[in-house]
């Protein structure tokens, strides 16, 4: 790639033995769950990626705020990652779940006095589990943690360690 080339919709990046590609499939199922939970993120746009092969082999997927660099070439706000590896063997409910789960971090706030949107990340905590265990259980965190567990050989008393 020259220096005045720049990345296309659909473009893979190698960065590090890790391939990074912008993911249509999760920003259709992302419209599915944002629909149906009634999430409103006012004027903030979200990239959605897949990393090859993980983010870490405990770390499952993860939401953060984009630079205002990133913001000025890509249009986005926040861009939600996960791992490509693990993406590909979860079923759909359990991706759906993932999706929600890392769509409950995207936090815009309107701030009246300067009439501007705030943009935040709402930090991890168990709120969200919550919202999502009260509504659906926690058998897809399960899966989430057994199938990390299983693609990477972990000693079960390590499966706790992994994280969205």
């Amino acid at each position: 790639m020259k220096d005045n080339d720049f990345l296309k919709p659909g473009d893979t990046v190698a960065h590090s033995n890790k391939q990074l590609m912008e993911s249509p499939e999760i920003a259709k199922i992302a419209e599915t769950v944002i629909e149906r939970e009634n999430l409103d993120f006012g004027p903030a746009e979200i990239g959605y990626f897949l990393v090859y092969p993980n983010l870490s082999k405990y770390k499952a997927a993860k939401c953060v705020k984009a630079s205002r660099e990133v913001q000025y070439y890509s249009g986005n706000n926040y861009l939600i990652e996960i791992s490509g590896e693990l993406w590909d063997m979860l079923d759909q409910k359990t991706r759906e779940m993932v999706l929600f789960h890392q769509l409950l971090h995207v936090d815009p706030v309107y701030k009246a006095k300067n009439q501007e949107w705030k943009m935040k990340v709402r930090k991890p905590d168990f709120s969200d589990f919550y919202e999502i265990n009260d509504k659906y259980g926690n058998d897809w965190y399960k899966t989430v943690q057994a199938t990390v567990s299983s693609l990477y050989d972990l000693d079960p008393k390590r499966e706790s360690k992994v994280s969205l």
